[in-house]
């Protein structure tokens, strides 16, 4: 399905560097940005690992005094 829309000029040199239309880089964008946001998402979990194993490290050394 499509739709007769207005697009800012701007936006749609914007759109083009991604695709070869306006569709194709709307489409493109997305998938960048969803997998910036698993990149992130990743990050994060990692993140968490590294101080729930700390905070492990840390209870058993103050553990045995």
């Amino acid at each position: 399905m499509s739709k007769v829309v207005r697009v800012d000029e701007e936006a749609l040199e914007v759109a083009l560097k991604y695709g070869k239309n306006l569709s194709a880089g709307i489409m493109m964008m997305e998938e960048l940005l969803r997998k910036q946001e698993k990149v992130r998402r990743d990050y994060t979990a990692i993140e968490e690992m590294i101080r729930r194993t700390i905070r492990e490290e840390l209870e058993v050394l103050t553990s045995r005094y």
